[in-house]
């Protein structure tokens, strides 16, 4: 997208049109920007070029839903369609860029960008910088800028003379959408769709008010029949509540006492059942940890054992002596004696053997061990017995001497042995004894510690009586409680009325307010409900209609304060229009006369397409009529214009709207194909001087349009069937304009 720059200098007001991006609509498959700098900016190509979509293209993302209007039927219609080179597309998209520095839509943007999206199914979309929007909302927003359905400031190709084909009433709503009257109507619009909405609430609710108003009356004679039943029912609650409260509260004080002296019971109960399992098992340990009577025979008959070898030995000993002091003390040579230093020997383990077993506790272990080294001392004796006993000189007092000495050793041994064994056995008798003394503590501490446990059940057993007593006096208060047809939760808490009265006396008290109760009969508590609910939507309604009536006063007060701002408006406007109008007109016909009338009508009837004149009956609304005189020639009424005059008229018109309250831009296509060259030039200067009050795009083929151009686009077509922007040079734009 490219221009050739600005032809022509202006002063202007600031820009409102600031660019025009185009992406899929129609022709313009690509994505083609315009840029907008200069207040004139002109667009020209050949014939089937496509410029003319890129008006249709801004009247449509501004909220154009008639097709028709932008040469379509259907949705997809407006989507490019696709060539044989290029494919189709799936939607169209076009966004116009407004200047709002001076914040005339009432948006925190130095920029709005209005964006409208369609897709091949039909669904269409809106943006306002970027968020999604809702038509409505853009209709609101343009509004401000004085632009509506008429979209008056896009004149497309072949609309010039519109305006002069349309009827009164339709001039009528293009002059007040141009004069800035289109708020304000919206606003009456939905004012007046709110109080028809209001209207026929209030009527509906009027009628719900009608319709319950003497079942409310039944229901209310019912409600105060109930009315003595539930004083005494209240009453009955009052005092009931009292005794339940004075009751429940003797109630709760016993329980909780109870249950305080209950749980110092139950801890020490605990802990004395702790202690009685603790001594059980210290006793069952102290008895199963030691066999004392076996352990006290097995020692003492070891002992006996080892006295009785002593004694043995000291009997032999006594032998050997009395031999030795019998025989002669030479000995014949030859004889062979025991060495008494390998006896010694042979021995020594023995007696490390018998040391060891002397230290030892188990019975068992002992018995098993001096087994094992009275067979081996046995079998070393009969070696030596045998030795001693093969032919050659028999022993004399060397060989005695030696077995002396030898028992006197054995002898050593066994009062070592004896003393050992004394001391194991004086040790497990103090053991035993310490046992004995340790268990009788045992039984005595459990004795009394059931005696504890015995003497706190007794007292726990006392403590549950006392809270049977009191849990019976609770079902005797649920009991009286019930029998009223009360819950708890209907207990109401009292003041101080009840305070002084005896229980007994407050009991008797609701015994005869429950024998009144039943004497009333009963009541339907769902007629109460009932009653209530429709009280309250009785009230509901009527407060509901309240403010309906005020909400009705209020818009009608709005409708006739945005009706007289509409009239009063549109008389200021309407007069400058009319001014400007004839201004114009004298220009472009060189004299003569335009003018404008505000007319009044009557509305058609029903299924009829025209409008009636005055005095025929039906709604009075109003229109504009046009007349003209034209210098030199007898004009009796449009009809009888020519072509290139009708679109004069027209372009005089739409120049009068537009000097009178300029919208944003004014959007041109064509509008100057029927007039000649004089014409064009008077339409060119017209166009020069508008350009100061409002931006101006042109899509023309007239060469002096484009002279009063800022920028100009070359829009063309190539085989594919896609819209361009051209690339011109200055001097080629010259050679154009001068064709």
């Amino acid at each position: 997208m490219l221009c050739w720059g600005m032809l022509i200098e202006h002063k202007h007001p600031p820009m409102r049109l600031q660019k025009l991006t185009l992406a899929g609509f129609k022709s313009f498959a690509k994505s083609i920007t315009f840029a907008f700098p200069a207040p004139v900016a002109a667009i020209v190509g050949p014939n089937g070029s496509g410029k003319s979509n890129v008006a249709e293209a801004i009247r449509w993302v501004l909220g154009e839903q008639s097709l028709k209007t932008i040469r379509g039927k259907r949705g997809e219609d407006l989507i490019w369609h696709g060539s044989p080179r290029t494919p189709r597309l799936g939607r169209a998209t076009v966004s116009l860029t407004i200047d709002n520095r001076d914040r005339r839509l009432p948006l925190d943007f130095t920029e709005v960008a209005v964006e409208r999206k369609i897709f091949r199914d039909g669904t269409s979309q809106y943006f306002l910088n970027g968020s999604t929007v809702r038509l409505k909302d853009i209709i609101e927003l343009l509004a401000r800028l004085g632009l509506g359905e008429t979209k008056h400031n896009i004149i497309g190709q072949g609309e010039v003379d519109h305006i002069l084909g349309a009827s009164a009433r339709e001039r009528r709503e293009i002059l007040e959408e141009a004069i800035g009257l289109r708020l304000a109507q919206l606003k009456k619009r939905e004012a007046e769709r709110k109080l028809e909405e209001t209207d026929r609430n209030r009527r509906e609710i009027e009628g719900l008010i009608r319709e319950i108003a003497p079942h409310l009356k039944f229901l209310k004679t019912q409600a105060e029949k109930a009315e003595k039943r539930e004083a005494t029912r209240r009453e009955l609650e009052e005092a009931l509540g009292a005794y339940a409260a004075r009751e429940g509260q003797a109630i709760g004080e016993d329980r909780k006492r109870i249950e305080r002296d209950e749980e110092p019971l139950r801890h020490n109960l605990a802990a004395a059942e702790r202690d009685s399992a603790d001594r059980k098992r210290d006793i069952a340990a102290a008895e199963s940890g030691a066999d004392d009577a076996a352990e006290l025979a097995s020692k003492e008959k070891l002992l006996e054992g080892l006295e009785a070898k002593r004694r043995g030995l000291e009997r032999e000993f006594g032998r050997i002596e009395g031999r030795l002091e019998s025989e002669p003390q030479s000995r014949p040579p030859g004889w062979r004696g025991l060495d008494v230093s390998a006896a010694e020997s042979a021995l020594r383990p023995f007696v490390a053997s018998l040391r060891e077993v002397m230290a030892l506790d188990a019975i068992d272990e002992i018995r098993r061990r001096v087994s094992s080294i009275a067979a081996k001392i046995e079998a070393l004796l009969k070696q030596w017995y045998h030795e001693a006993s093969r032919p050659g000189p028999r022993p004399g007092g060397h060989a005695l001497e030696a077995e002396k000495q030898r028992i006197r050793r054995d002898l050593h041994v066994a009062e070592a042995a004896i003393r050992e064994a004394r001391k194991n056995l004086a040790h497990a008798r103090e053991r035993a004894s310490a046992r004995e003394q340790k268990l009788r503590e045992y039984w005595q501490g459990l004795r009394q510690q059931e005696e504890t446990a015995s003497s706190l059940r007794n007292a726990l057993q006392r403590s549950e009586f006392e809270l049977e007593r009191v849990r019976t006096r609770a079902a005797e208060l649920e009991r009286i409680i019930g029998d009223s047809g009360l819950s708890p939760s209907d207990l109401k808490p009292t003041g101080t009325r009840y305070d002084t009265v005896p229980s007994e006396e407050l009991r008797r008290k609701i015994e005869k307010l429950k024998v009144r109760l039943e004497e009333t009969g009963g009541i339907d508590l769902v007629v109460l409900k009932e009653y209530s609910d429709t009280k309250g939507r009785h009230e509901f309604l009527t407060r509901e209609l309240a403010d309906l009536s005020s909400a009705e006063k209020d818009l009608k007060r709005l409708i006739a304060e945005l009706d007289a701002k509409i009239e009063r408006d549109f008389k200021t406007g309407f007069g400058k229009v009319r001014e400007a109008f004839q201004h114009y007109f004298r220009i472009i016909f060189g004299g003569g006369k335009g003018t404008i009338e505000y007319v009044a009508l009557r509305r058609p009837k029903a299924g009829m397409d025209e409008e009636l004149s005055e005095g025929e009956g039906g709604e009075v609304t109003y229109g504009v009529e046009i007349s003209v005189d034209i210098p030199r020639k007898r004009i009796r009424g449009l009809d009888m214009l020519s072509g290139g005059e009708r679109a004069l008229v027209s372009v005089a018109l739409l120049f009068a709207i537009t000097a009178v309250n300029p919208p944003p831009f004014l959007v041109l296509d064509e509008t100057d194909a029927a007039l000649d060259e004089a014409n064009s030039q008077k339409y060119a200067a017209i166009l020069k001087e508008l350009s100061k009050k409002t931006q101006l795009i042109l899509i023309t083929h007239n060469r002096e349009t484009m002279k009063v151009s800022g920028v100009l686009y070359g829009v063309t077509m190539g085989d594919d069937g896609i819209s361009k922007i051209l690339s011109l040079q200055l001097e080629e734009a010259e050679g154009y304009r001068n064709r």
